[in-house]
């Protein structure tokens, strides 16, 4: 029995191991790193970026652009090779990759990179690809600014000094198109381009819609594109690009997006972790699986308490969270039950990870769609206890968190209003009233000086005038008649 057992782990571990080898096989046949404004090639993460201009059969480049070169980098030295070279553009420019039909990550890198009378402040640009609308009247240094003022404004410590977009769509014309297009009177930028194969395929067509009461919302990723809006390592620390070697993805940190970081205690488990779906390799690494958060004190205010992440978003739109789970403690069902909310909607009750995930220290994730309307621009995730359950332990564990934004009628495009160029605007305006004010102060302060001048001289005149020629009646009164 034992060796029927083991025989079965291991073909189950076989199975994942040529998952995994296929998977990266195809991600490096069909990959792209561009680095943009120039035709030398850089070295970043392990990776060799090819220049935008180096002659290759599958890349073309519509027009020259600009390329734009600094000796100035502000920012992590490993990223320096890739981001201080950019592709200017003030018309119109696009860059067309042959490729296989299928589902693909693309990645755009933003440095705002100062270049020879091009202020990246003073930049804004739309980019489209195959059809789908991906930004609009977009500005690096504002969109940048505003990410530091929601990590600040959280209590991070955090601050990005550079810009990444990465979105995820089907091609079905054997060829990735991506326009850049400046808005009138500006230009725009690109540092560099990352096109990943998806491989697998990471999301299911039916996803429970949050307070569907256990109904699906259909949608299709093939006619759905997607923009991660947040890809979070749960209790744990980032992961870089260069230890999710299946996609190259980014993995923040958690805590600088928890209401309450200590409401959450952090463990962690390097035991063997495997996917409850062989097939699901690619979903996550097993690192994000090896570290959780879980209710500090369960017994608090009478077990109403909840791990909570606040998450800025883009309003009306629609919305895939995804949460990652692994059980790293209990070794039995019942034992850990808890309940799901989004956006204060209740999105699961009687959550038990071992049961949904069939055991110990086995990797499982969970999706849900929620409709975010026009008046709001934040996505809540809680997880706390089901006061209902009558198990052992109520503390919820959670050890990954995914949001990404589905595209509405071809657009996933969102036109903002940036904090800091709202300012520089409000700014200006302001020295421009102030100065017109004080114009007119002035003009009138001085007309006013001038009026009083010109009668106090009048004044005096007739004053002296007076006195030289005195009235008929005084010498009249002076006269002696005697």
């Amino acid at each position: 029995m034992m060796k029927v057992q083991g025989t079965g782990i291991l073909g189950i571990l076989l199975l994942q191991i040529m998952c995994m080898f296929a998977h990266s096989v195809e991600a490096q046949t069909n990959s792209f790193l561009i680095n943009c404004g120039t035709n030398s090639s850089a070295n970043v993460d392990g990776r060799r970026w090819v220049g935008d201009t180096a002659p290759r059969n599958n890349v073309t480049l519509s027009a020259p652009g600009i390329e734009a070169s600094t000796t100035m980098f502000n920012g992590d030295p490993v990223y320096e090779p890739l981001y201080k070279t950019a592709r200017i553009f003030t018309d119109s420019l696009n860059y067309t990759f042959q490729l296989p039909n299928g589902d693909y990550f693309l990645r755009l890198h933003f440095y705002p990179l100062a270049f020879d009378g091009y202020n990246a402040n003073d930049s804004y640009f739309s980019v489209e690809a195959n059809g789908l609308g991906l930004v609009s009247e977009f500005n690096v240094p504002g969109e940048i600014s505003d990410k530091n003022l929601n990590l600040l404004g959280s209590g991070a410590n955090s601050s990005y000094f550079y810009l990444l977009k990465e979105y995820l769509f089907s091609v079905d014309t054997n060829a990735m198109v991506v326009n850049f297009i400046p808005s009138k009177g500006s230009f725009g930028f690109v540092n560099a381009i990352e096109i990943i194969p998806e491989g697998n395929r990471l999301f299911a067509d039916a996803v429970s819609r949050v307070g569907a009461n256990g109904g699906s919302s259909s949608f299709n990723v093939s006619r759905r594109g997607m923009e991660t809006m947040y890809r979070l390592n749960v209790g744990g620390s980032s992961i870089k690009p260069s230890d999710d070697s299946f996609l190259w993805r980014t993995w923040e940190a958690d805590s600088s997006y928890m209401i309450n970081a200590d409401a959450g205690s952090e463990i962690k488990n390097r035991s063997n972790i495997t996917y409850a779906n062989p097939n699901n390799t690619a979903v996550a690494p097993l690192a994000v699986y090896e570290t959780a958060r879980t209710l500090t004190n369960t017994e608090v205010m009478e077990k109403r308490f909840n791990m909570s992440w606040k998450l800025v978003v883009d309003p009306d739109f629609d919305y895939l969270v995804r949460l990652h789970f692994c059980e790293l403690v209990y070794d039995k069902p019942n034992q850990r039950i808890f309940r799901i909310f989004v956006d204060n909607k209740t999105a699961a009750d009687n959550f038990d990870i071992y049961v949904r995930a069939g055991g110990m220290n086995k990797a499982y994730h969970e999706d849900y769609v929620d409709s975010i309307s026009s008046g709001s621009n934040t996505i809540w995730i809680q997880l706390g206890p089901d006061t209902t359950t009558g198990s052992a332990g109520t503390d919820a564990l959670l050890n990954g968190l995914e949001v990404f934004k589905l595209s509405r009628n071809g657009n996933l495009a969102y036109v903002e209003t940036y904090s800091n160029v709202k300012v520089k605007k409000t700014s200006r305006n302001l020295i421009l009233w102030v100065s017109i004010g004080a114009g007119i102060a002035s003009i009138a302060i001085l007309a006013a000086i001038c009026m009083l001048i010109i009668w106090f001289c009048r004044k005096k005149r007739e004053d002296n005038d007076a006195k030289k020629s005195p009235p008929v009646g005084g010498l009249c009164s002076s006269m002696d008649l005697s």
